[in-house]
């Protein structure tokens, strides 16, 4: 097997590295296929970038941290042992330049208590195993310095005693250095904790493809679940001006407001803001209102309580379904479609290109 340069064998992250192109397409082409079988020939090829763009794209990392003999390690873990991958050719570069500027410049002792280093975009956090702010006088101007050229922007600690499986606590959040928010290509701002889409050039290809179905104009209301910093609802804002959005994280709301002036956003759990979406769609629905939604659930899906509300209450006339898990989109189309839905078409999209994962953009429309 031929690994990309930098690539540790024993790290089991990108289970396609060793397939060209194609072949890992066809693999997750036929992946679906299998998992979404009642609706397999509705499925259009995956959507990818070029096969030079399959490596440097990450630009967002979770790693395991470990001193081991006075060297820091920054890995994968795998049955609790970390497998160091400091030159990840799935990594930006300058996600590695940090990796190895990290491990040479950071306190190397046990009272340092560095379990993960989370990089979203330009902000950096750094997870301690504490409820205190560990010392940081290594944090010097000259530290800071070479960070913000190696391209970064802030410098976080965050405090999580029982960080583990679950990386981040609530609270605890230390700005050490630099801004708070960053800006990314597209002109969107996102915080320490932000999700963001791996290729933007990707995620605008999936959004006009949602926009091209979903169709929203003048006479639309348009409600988007689950949306994040507002990449969605920045662009419904350009079609019409009844745009609602729900996200349960409050970081991401506070970029929302910035990225999408003019939506109306609520922070919470979409089921508990039924009554406040149900109040919005009464003020502007009216007889002749095109009924819009467009939903992008975490890997768990659509809550079981917003789907029996899109079939019982909002009745979208149209619906957008982005989803990070072929098994939960399944459950919700099984779902979707006996409450008096039809899914018209799947679009698959390579988001992480090397790896296994696949995400697909489901169609529907009212029968």
């Amino acid at each position: 097997m031929n690994l990309p340069d930098g690539c540790v064998s024993a790290c089991t992250a990108c289970t396609h590295r060793s397939l060209l192109g194609q072949q890992s397409l066809n693999q997750k082409f036929d992946f679906l296929s299998r998992i979404l079988h009642p609706w397999n020939h509705l499925i259009d090829p995956v959507i990818s970038v070029a096969e030079d763009q399959r490596i440097g794209y990450r630009s967002k990392v979770s790693l395991a941290v470990n001193l081991n003999k006075n060297e820091w390690q920054f890995g994968m873990l795998k049955k609790e042992e970390i497998i160091p991958i400091h030159h990840c050719p799935v990594h930006s570069f300058p996600i590695n330049q940090l990796i190895g500027f990290l491990a040479d410049i950071l306190p190397a002792n046990a009272d340092f208590p560095l379990k993960r280093l989370v990089v979203s975009g330009k902000q950096v956090v750094l997870v301690v195993k504490s409820g205190q702010i560990p010392d940081s006088s290594w944090l010097t101007d000259h530290i800071t310095f070479e960070i913000k050229k190696i391209g970064f922007d802030g410098v976080w600690f965050h405090l999580n005693p029982s960080t583990g499986k679950r990386v981040f606590g609530k609270g605890g959040w230390h700005l050490m250095w630099g801004e708070p928010i960053s800006v990314d290509e597209e002109g969107l701002v996102y915080g320490p904790a932000s999700f963001q889409q791996l290729i933007p050039g990707l995620a605008r290809v999936a959004l006009d493809t949602a926009t091209d179905f979903l169709k929203p104009d003048k006479n639309a209301a348009l409600v988007d679940l689950y949306c994040g910093t507002g990449s969605g609802l920045r662009r419904w804002l350009f079609h019409t001006q009844n745009v609602l959005g729900v996200e349960l994280s409050m970081e991401a709301v506070r970029c929302t407001l910035i990225n999408a002036p003019g939506a109306l956003v609520y922070v919470g759990k979409c089921s508990q803001r039924i009554p406040q979406i149900n109040a919005f769609l009464g003020q502007v629905a009216k007889v002749n209102t095109s009924r819009l939604l467009y939903v992008n659930p975490p890997r768990t899906g659509v809550e079981p309580e917003i789907t029996e509300w899109i079939i019982s209450k909002m009745q979208p006339h149209r619906l957008a379904y982005l989803s990070c898990s072929a098994g939960t989109l399944k459950r919700d189309l099984y779902r979707l479609e006996s409450g008096g839905y039809t899914v018209v078409r799947i679009q698959p999209f390579d988001f992480f290109p090397l790896t296994k994962h696949v995400e697909s953009l489901a169609m529907l429309e009212r029968s």
